[in-house]
């Protein structure tokens, strides 16, 4: 049974993943990497098909915190169904609960993670600060 299992896997056919354009954040419809803490923040993502994808896209601000488990703090699902080529700009507004700090087990800023539910697979916003959000205490 087990080499029918992976005869069967071999012979699956799957579909290639979009891949992310831009990923960038938006204050009042101006392009940022720091804002205050309490602004109403836009997550902006433009994704490009390949080839054909039908299936789910999550779209998740994530919480970067120094030596400790980032977690979710916004998502947004939009399934969707594009052909080769077509692009979507999918938007996310979240306002940010906490300013950044270096400190160990706190937040460093905030980041975007895509998942391409169909073909299970994802895409993270490089590491560094910016294009990562970095939010500051109010006055």
């Amino acid at each position: 049974m087990i080499v029918v299992a992976l005869l069967g896997a071999l012979f699956v056919e799957t579909q290639p993943s979009p891949v992310v354009d831009e990923a960038f954040w938006l204050l009042n419809g101006t392009k940022v990497t720091s804002v205050t803490v309490g602004s109403r923040v836009e997550a902006r993502v433009v994704v490009r098909a390949t080839a054909e994808y039908t299936g789910s896209i999550v779209v998740k601000v994530r919480k970067d915190v120094k030596w400790w488990f980032d977690s979710d703090y916004a998502a947004s699902t939009t399934p969707t169904s594009l052909v080769g080529g077509q692009r979507l700009e999918i938007k996310l507004s979240f306002v940010p609960d906490e300013a950044s700090s270096g400190r160990v087990w706190s937040l460093v800023g905030y980041f975007i993670e895509v998942e391409f539910s169909a073909t299970r697979t994802r895409w993270v916003m490089e590491g560094t600060y910016p294009p990562r959000l970095h939010v500051v205490p109010q006055d």
